[in-house]
């Protein structure tokens, strides 16, 4: 019978799918790296677990407790983490874009809009907080600024990650990312997702349990987990030095450059002795694409301290003596009986029941224990650890929005709620610091990878989405970034808004209001603010147009009046001079009528009697004012 059988391969055709002793001892020396890192780190981690813990409530519950055991777990971590976080995270920060050189300073505006677009469009809305939640659960949160050249159909954008701290391995001797010799981020990885990555790498992978629990999410049983495979991400400083011919003075000589002056990433899998890459960093800034955000920042300490570490040992005492008293509580509602044996009462028929009749057997005992109280000093010592843990994370009822004590004058209470957040306000001011750094990194990464002019939407004054472009010319500028301090932090909402309604109602040297309506929608929260500017602008145009109008028509009126008055005074003057007229032509007449009777007399003896009498007859006869004309003119 006919077969097929496989082809046998050759020696050197299975030595090449061999790795190389090269790449082993590559993979043993980054391996060896990992497991120092991960020693030193161990202390750490194991705080970790009871932070985290803690804040899921698990490290207070005690296993294999009895029934009539209380296990109530008030946890005050978990409500004091979760007043913090929003505090600091209310607002999204507001980024800065400062030039460094005159020449920058025309490009700012479309730089500040890219970023505030990149913002939205990375989520870091959601990130933020998410890191936040980390840095006071375990003191440090770690967000990587990586290119992902994938995105957007190949465009590739900028890709922030929050890393979780569990894997992420830095030099055991780095008091921070920038004077850290190396960093290794360690996971595992399925099997078939390396040989897709990897495909001329496949043949010598292959899947296995997991070794390092730690490296994966807490709570996922990993002893059934197969076809896992670790892989170590390591980014180096490399100092390897190597010959190149240059030309100096015209003459060719030889130099020694670095081999990776950025740095250097090996990816190895290091268990199966595997370099699954060796390669030239990415980036040109030639940094660690990591960023710390910590809780608290200690000097000369790579890792910050958390929240949850300075409270673990009040909330235990806490809850132990929470439990105590209810279970005083529970045995005091609820007191033991004794009874002879030979009472004649069954067992269980003794109950709580009011009004529950006994019946017993003469001469025996039915009575019941009345237990000691609790004493007082246990509720104090319970309220003073209370206390302890509001000192010691500085969340007090006002930080909370409880009124404080007796205190209802709102301006003592703003006074309160500033003071109250002094503490929080240091953590924002590193977050801001760690930002700004978060920033500048982005800034490299889009300066070297968008090659190609880009569109980026942003909200103009009014409300209105815009467009702009950004050339490569934009992003040459050299900038600086700054948070506005305090900017993620809540603002006293009510307090603003019964401030800007006082300036509303306040009038200016111009008779103006010191602010205007539309300063005072800024300060509410009114959902559609846009709409209410839109219908007032179209009140105001409108009022505007019927101002304008009834303007004109009061100018036109005007005009009119100004027109019949004109009118009048003009036929006021020619009355005037009808009259003038009329008094000149009698006295000319009177004198003509004094020479046809042989009288002869002067104007000036002329009498106005004579004249009123010539006017009459010129009134009574127009032809007499022309007789009057012709005679005087001969």
């Amino acid at each position: 019978m006919l077969g097929f059988g496989k082809k046998n391969k050759s020696k050197e055709e299975i030595n090449k799918e061999k790795p190389s002793e090269e790449e082993i001892k590559l993979c043993q020396e980054m391996f060896y790296k990992f497991e120092i890192a991960k020693q030193a780190k161990a202390s750490k981690v194991e705080m970790w677990n009871k932070c985290l813990s803690a804040y899921n409530s698990d490290y207070f519950k005690q296993m294999n407790l009895p029934d009539y055991k209380s296990d109530e777990i008030s946890n005050f971590i978990f409500s004091t983490i979760e007043t913090i976080k929003p505090i600091m995270t209310d607002n999204d920060p507001k980024i800065l874009i400062l030039p460094k050189t005159p020449q920058g300073a025309d490009n700012v505006d479309k730089l500040q809009n890219a970023f505030d677009y990149e913002w939205v469009r990375a989520k870091m809305g959601r990130l933020l907080p998410q890191a936040v939640t980390m840095a006071l659960q375990i003191g440090t949160a770690i967000i990587g600024i990586f290119w992902d050249g994938s995105d957007e159909n190949g465009i590739g954008n900028v890709k922030p990650v929050l890393i979780n701290p569990f894997n992420f391995y830095p030099d055991p001797m780095a008091t921070c990312v920038e004077d850290a010799e190396y960093i290794i981020y360690a996971t595992y990885k399925h099997v078939n997702d390396l040989k897709a990555k990897y495909p001329d790498k496949s043949n010598l992978l292959s899947g296995g349990t997991i070794n390092y629990s730690e490296l994966v999410s807490s709570g996922i049983d990993t002893s059934n987990v197969r076809n896992q495979v670790l892989v170590l991400e390591c980014w180096l400083r490399d100092y390897t030095t190597i010959e190149t011919e240059e030309e100096i003075d015209g003459e060719k000589k030889k130099v020694k450059k670095r081999k990776y002056p950025k740095g250097r990433v090996i990816t190895c899998c290091p268990e199966l002795n595997v370099i699954l890459e060796d390669k030239k960093s990415p980036y040109d800034d030639g940094q660690f694409p990591f960023k710390l955000i910590k809780c608290y920042d200690i000097p000369f300490e790579f890792w910050g301290k958390g929240e949850i570490e300075q409270l673990l040992s009040p909330q235990q005492y806490i809850n132990e003596l929470m439990n105590q008293i209810i279970d005083n509580a529970k045995l005091t509602a609820n007191m033991p009986w004794v009874i002879d044996k030979n009472s004649g009462i069954g067992r269980g028929q003794l109950t709580n029941r009011p009004g529950l009749i006994i019946r017993k057997n003469p001469g025996t005992e039915v009575k019941r224990l009345i237990p000691p109280p609790m004493p007082s000093y246990v509720a104090e010592i319970v309220s003073t650890l209370k206390r302890d843990i509001e000192v010691i994370s500085g969340i007090h009822d006002v930080t909370r929005g409880e009124k404080p004590g007796s205190i209802s004058a709102a301006s003592a209470i703003i006074a309160l709620q500033e003071a109250a957040h002094a503490r929080i306000r240091l953590k924002v001011r590193a977050m801001e610091h760690s930002l700004s750094e978060i920033g500048q990194m982005w800034f490299s990464r889009m300066k070297q990878f968008w090659v190609t002019d880009r569109w980026v939407r942003f909200e103009d004054e009014e409300g209105n989405y815009q467009f702009t472009t950004i050339t490569q010319e934009d992003l040459s500028a050299d900038i600086d970034f700054a948070i506005v301090g305090g900017s993620t932090m809540p603002q006293n909402k009510n307090a603003m808004l019964d401030l800007i309604i006082r300036l509303a109602q306040t009038t200016a040297e111009d008779g103006l209001p010191m602010v205007d309506r539309e300063t005072v929608l800024t300060y509410t929260s009114i959902a559609d603010k846009k709409k209410i500017l839109n219908h007032f602008r179209d009140i105001n145009n409108q009022r505007a147009q019927s101002a304008q109008q009834d303007a004109q028509k009061a100018e036109q009126q005007m005009l009119m009046q100004l027109q019949i008055e004109a009118e009048k005074q003009q036929a006021k003057l020619d009355t005037q001079k009808e009259i003038a007229m009329l008094k000149e032509a009698g006295k000319v007449g009177s004198q003509i009528m004094s020479k046809e009777a042989n009288k002869n007399q002067s104007a000036e003896n002329i009498t106005d009697e004579q004249i009123a009498q010539v006017i009459q007859l010129i009134l009574t006869d127009p032809q007499m004012l022309q007789m009057i004309i012709q005679a005087a003119t001969q």
